[in-house]
């Protein structure tokens, strides 16, 4: 009969394995520093959006946050942010996108190739929401904990056929404008371009040779980085776009490292939490969380947030193809609900800010 069975299916045209494929082994994760969530939310309003703060976590997942929401006994500011949607991420090439050509979707509303940044699939330039915003008076800034020059921050300055062209992206920095520049890469950046940023008045600091350290052993540089940036660039008249970006979460991911994961996403909600408590007395703000894609595959098994524990298995030490969450508030947050592509974020942006 279990042969018959097997004929079937195959004259269906099913293939049928006789056995399935081992998962990874299970990781447990317990013990994390923990941080209580703002208590005060801001909501979702119809108000013209004069400053836009776009914060990334690289390789974030809906699997990452409720890993960092068990092991925070069961509490993230994230979570508590109003309005919810789904973000689509394949790229121009790839039903798998990389960074560069999900945050060059994200930055500039259009698809392209893996490995490309700030231009089309087919090499043309194209101005970001960092520029754009720029062009009508805003302040522009940056915050990441890898190097300022990785793809993701590039992708809103840089135009590039390839993500690797590390002097062309630090030359376009130079160039950039930005009042905030805080990251890794004081090794990338030439000493020359230091000083016509701090030249130009850009609050720069640059931590690392290449990058920063990891969550666990960094401490409170990325929320303390974000307060500073709010502090220098809230006070200008025509508001301006800041862009954070979790960037290790995805490094974490990447060697299927489950507790510095968690440490990761945990110090990103933290940043978070930042941006929530300012935005209590600048309701003219939006907030948008989201990431560039998922990466590891991962898989929760078990846990208890009673305890702050996470049982958690990986299922491959790249990206994988599933949409992204994302989570809003503040002016214009309500078009950001639902499923939508990566390069329906910046026209929204625009639109929230009434430049287009």
């Amino acid at each position: 009969m279990k042969r018959l069975f097997s004929i079937a299916l195959l004259c269906c045209g099913w293939v049928v394995s006789g056995a399935s494929a081992a998962p990874e082994s299970p990781q447990t994760v317990s013990n994390m520093p923990q941080h209580d969530v703002v208590q005060s939310v801001p909501p979702a309003t119809n108000r013209v959006a004069r400053n836009i703060i776009l914060m990334i976590g690289d390789g974030m997942g809906s699997e990452h946050m409720w890993a960092a929401w068990l092991c925070n006994h069961g509490k993230l500011n994230i979570e508590r942010l109003p309005v919810i949607g789904l973000v689509r991420t394949p790229s121009a090439s790839d039903t798998i996108t990389d960074s560069a050509a999900a945050a060059t979707a994200i930055a500039c509303g259009y698809k392209t190739r893996n490995g490309q940044l700030g231009i089309t699939a087919d090499g043309k330039p194209l101005d970001s929401i960092l520029v754009q915003l720029a062009s009508t008076g805003r302040q522009t800034g940056l915050v990441v904990t890898k190097a300022i020059t990785d793809a993701t921050p590039a992708a809103f300055y840089a135009h590039c056929k390839s993500r690797y062209h590390f002097s062309a992206i630090a030359a376009a920095l130079a160039e950039s404008g930005c009042r905030v520049i805080i990251g890794g890469g004081s090794g990338i950046v030439s000493r020359a371009w230091q000083e016509q940023l701090r030249a130009a008045g850009t609050l720069l600091r640059l931590e690392g040779h290449e990058h920063c350290l990891p969550a666990s052993r960094r401490g409170s540089f990325l929320p303390d980085a974000v307060g500073e940036a709010l502090r220098t660039l809230e006070s200008h008249p025509q508001g301006f776009f800041l862009l954070v970006e979790g960037s290790q979460i995805d490094v974490a991911a990447h060697a299927n490292d489950l507790a510095e994961l968690v440490h990761e996403t945990l110090d990103f909600d933290r940043a978070v939490g930042v941006v929530m408590e300012w935005m209590q007395a600048h309701p003219d703000t939006l907030l948008i969380v989201t990431a560039d894609h998922q990466t590891g595959g991962l898989s929760i098994l078990g846990g208890s947030k009673e305890n702050g524990e996470v049982t958690a298995a990986f299922s491959t030490g790249k990206h994988s193809g599933v949409a992204v969450p994302l989570y809003a508030a503040g002016a214009g947050a309500a078009a950001f609900g639902g499923v939508q592509e990566n390069t329906e974020l910046m026209p929204k942006m625009l639109r929230a800010t009434q430049t287009k």
